[in-house]
């Protein structure tokens, strides 16, 4: 409808054909699903043309569809090309101009066949009629897409409330157009190129009104050519669509243009201001100096870093303020050398120096520089990294890789360094150094019993005193545990010197090591073994050093600890075979090769009453081993708790295979606890689980224990014995009389029974000290309500003076020697020794 308010160049064909640039916007701003709204609006535009008789109905039809198919054309092109709605960017104008152009020449193509179909145009006109029908189409969509593409209500809003910007001067320009129109006489051209003046004008107010505001007044000003000319000919039309399109053109390319400069305007705020807030939240001191050496950028960092405000330095020489004194004439001088020679010796590269804070101290810096210039003049960057802490965190890394965390002595690599030093010193000067190889004694029992807490204790303490007894230039270094080195350097050319030396030192170690300790409120005593071996040269590798000295202090912890040992070959053997009889005893446990013995035990009348469970191991090549041969071996190596969990395990069957047995059923069996055993903190419900998993009586269970085990951690101990007592299992104390406290805390203990020790009895008949120890144990023990069985009883005056004593319960060869259960009990069968 509103086509038919403006000028036509004949009935079927107006100068502006407005419904195309409606139909565009509508399919490319709600969807190509609007189709069927533009097919019902081409075909009521067509009924005035029907009534009229212009047109027949199925040619109204097929117009309707060729002005329906022309902006789906011309919206699907626009889509596929990428057009932005908006139109801010130059690329986007020849790619709407495109896409129209291309889509409504397919609407003249339409139009032209159907109406020369028709007659309603001859032939000779059809061209010039496609021409005609395809520029008005175009430039009406030219003239309305950008508006209707881009309205709201929101920027219709904006605009008005910008209205005192524009107004004012789009009045002047309409009223302009329209006194050119009006006033100036002429032909319709003249009037055209006139109303070019208006031009300069709309440049303006696309520049301040943007795309819809522009729009709106080439729409405007386009109207306004439009009605002033009105159906004038051919050549007026062509000089309306050139104006309207030039102006629709101009404006869009002007809006495209600022929207594209507004765009890299904020681009560039929004690229200062994250360079503003990195600069000013960067990690990094940044610094920056004129060609004059001044301070022209000091960022937050820079001021934690220096101590000054941005405020305060600003302005002044770099030189004067965070370079050292001694520095500063070479900043100077490299300061120069760049204003003159444009030298990049000192840019992009990171330097470490040192940096003075505002309070004057120094610290280290990384400092890397760059080069820019600003407004011609050239401009230096400094971006500082605080070192302070790196340099401590790379001290405190040096010290985890070569030092002890706990004690501060060099470790094993530090110790593989220095020890290839003092080979190398024994080279040049030939003279001897020596290697010590240093093991606490019982250090294992003490953590097990105190905590790793009073251990660690014990090893600083050690430590210290092992600095104190060698020079400044021998090396004491820890290995781990409770194991340390000394490393002995310049020593004597002569051997026998070099030994006698070396033995000093090591003497020296073992008596200060044996000094008292005092771990918080615990006074400690504690001995080390030390294994010696020396070297003048690099006949032997380092490993080979360390495994030598390891391989004597093995030998002085044979000898009974508290005690040195220099290497000899012998000592090597001996440690390689005890490292085999090692993993053959870890398969003894799995293929089933150790045995249990037992050894009766006898009252006054020789009537055995029980018997003492001993182990033996059935080697595959050595046959039967005694305990002499592999306990020791298993105590070192943990493989203890193991075998006494298996024996106490087989202890319980036997008991239980007694049961209803006439003369074993109420026989007693006497098994040994060894000290990782009993310091497990599951070894209650260790033997619990076993006693109900065999189903034995716990009061045939006697549990023998030593000394040392009970006393190191007497409450512990107690509370064990007294949570398996309630139970029924019985507890005898094995080698009574060698400790020095027994007597001391032995009320405190739940025994039922002592076992006076072999040692006392060997010489009772001939020691008479030994007999009075015999006698003191017995007379306190019946005090006490204890009973005493006396272990190692080999002949019959032994017997009898034990007897004669007060000693009523003994075991020996006497009696019978260990003999494997089913030999027992066939002893016991054939000889009547049952109670």
């Amino acid at each position: 409808m509103l086509g038919s308010l403006l000028p036509v160049l004949m009935p079927s064909l107006s100068l502006v054909w407005l419904p195309s640039g409606i139909a565009v916007a509508a399919l490319m701003r709600w969807g190509m699903h609007y189709w069927p709204g533009i097919l019902l609006g081409a075909l009521l535009a067509g009924l005035p043309i029907l009534q009229q008789g212009g047109l027949s109905l199925p040619a109204i039809i097929i117009l309707a569809f060729v002005h329906t198919v022309a902006p789906l054309l011309s919206a699907w092109i626009l889509r596929v090309l990428g057009m932005q709605p908006a139109l801010q960017r130059i690329r986007d104008i020849p790619l709407m101009v495109f896409g129209v152009a291309v889509g409504m020449f397919a609407a003249a193509s339409g139009a032209a066949a159907m109406l020369f179909y028709a007659q309603l145009i001859p032939q000779h006109a059809l061209e010039n009629f496609v021409l005609q029908f395809w520029i008005a189409n175009v430039v009406d969509v030219l003239l309305l897409l950008p508006l209707l593409l881009n309205i709201s209500l929101k920027a219709l809003s904006q605009l008005w409330l910008e209205r005192k910007r524009y107004l004012l001067l789009a009045l002047l320009v309409t009223a302009m157009e329209v006194a050119i129109f009006q006033f100036v006489p002429g032909y319709a051209e003249q009037y055209i190129v006139l109303a070019f003046f208006v031009l300069p004008f709309v440049v303006v107010l696309a520049m301040r009104l943007g795309v819809i505001g522009s729009a709106i007044m080439v729409l405007l000003l386009s109207l306004v050519a439009l009605l002033s000319v009105g159906e004038q000919g051919e050549q007026s039309s062509w000089a309306l669509w050139v104006f309207i399109s030039t102006l629709s053109l101009v404006s869009l390319l002007i809006t495209a243009l600022q929207a594209s400069r507004e765009l890299t305007e904020k681009a560039l705020r929004n690229s200062e201001n994250k360079l503003r807030a990195v600069v000013d939240h960067a990690q990094d001191g940044i610094v920056s100096i004129d060609d004059q050496g001044k301070l022209v950028e000091f960022n937050h960092a820079a001021e934690r870093m220096f101590g000054y405000k941005r405020e305060e330095v600003l302005g002044k020489l770099l030189v004067e303020t965070l370079i050292p004194p001694n520095m500063r004439e070479a900043h100077i001088r490299g300061h120069h050398k760049y204003l003159q020679t444009g030298s990049t010796d000192i840019l992009n590269r990171r330097l470490e120096i040192q940096a003075l804070r505002a309070d004057g101290t120094e610290f280290p810096v990384e400092l890397t520089i760059t080069s820019l210039k600003e407004q011609g003049l050239p401009l230096l960057t400094g971006f500082f990294r605080d070192l302070t802490e790196r340099r401590k965190v790379e001290s405190e890394i040096r010290n985890l890789a070569f030092f002890d965390a706990l004690t501060g002595l060099p470790n094993r690599r530090l110790l593989m360094d220095r020890l290839n030093q003092a080979i190398a010193a024994s080279v040049r000067h030939e003279k001897h150094g020596a290697v010590l190889f240093i093991d606490l004694d019982d250090f294992k029992a003490l953590n097990d019993s105190r905590g790793h807490d009073v251990g660690d204790l014990l090893l600083v303490e050690v430590s210290k005193r092992l600095r104190q007894c060698v020079r400044n230039e021998d090396t004491v270094a820890r290995l781990g545990g409770d194991e340390f080195v000394i490393v002995l350097e310049d020593m004597s050319l002569n051997l026998e010197q070099a030994l006698a030396q070396t033995k000093l030192v090591a003497q020296k170690v073992l008596e200060t090591v044996n000094q008292p300790y005092q771990l918080g409120e615990i006074e400690h005593h504690n001995s080390s073994s030390i294994g010696i071996v020396l070297f003048n040269g690099n006949f032997v590798s380092i490993d080979e050093l360390l495994k030598r000295s390891d391989t004597a202090m093995y030998e002085a912890k044979a000898a009974g600890r508290n005690t040195l040992r220099f290497f000899d070959p012998a000592m090597q053997a001996a440690l390689e075979k005890r490292v085999d009889m090692e993993l053959q005893l870890r398969l003894a446990l799995v293929q089933e090769q150790l045995r249990l013995y037992c050894q009766v035990q006898v009252d006054d009348e020789r009537r055995v009453f029980g018997a003492e469970v001993l182990l033996r191991w059935q080697h595959p090549e050595h046959g039967l081993l005694s305990p002499k041969e592999f306990v020791s071996i298993a105590e070192d190596s943990g493989l203890i708790v193991s075998i006494g969990r298996w024996v106490l395990y087989n202890a319980c069957l036997q008991l239980k295979s007694w049961e209803g047995r006439p003369g074993l059923d109420s026989m007693q069996l006497a098994v040994n606890v060894s000290a990782r055993q009993f310091r497990h903190s599951d070894f209650v419900d260790e033997v619990l689980k076993i006693l109900q998993t065999t189903g034995a009586d716990p009061s045939l269970l006697k549990l023998e224990l030593t000394e040392s085990v009970v006393l190191d951690n007497l409450a512990d101990a107690v509370a064990k014995m007294n949570a398996l007592r309630e139970l029924g299992v019985r507890f005898s104390m094995d080698d009574f009389g060698t400790g020095y406290s027994s007597l001391a805390y032995l009320k405190r203990l739940p025994l039922t029974q002592v076992k006076i020790d072999r040692s006392f009895v060997r010489d009772i008949a001939e020691d008479a000290s030994d007999a009075a120890i015999v006698q003191a144990i017995l007379a306190m023990s019946n005090t006490l309500g204890l009973k005493v069985i006396a272990e190692g009883v080999e002949t019959e005056a032994q017997f009898q003076l034990l007897q004669s004593y007060g000693c009523r319960f003994f075991q020996g060869y006497l009696f019978s020697k260990p003999l494997q259960i089913d030999e027992f009990e066939r002893l016991l069968k054939d000889h009547d020794f049952l109670l």
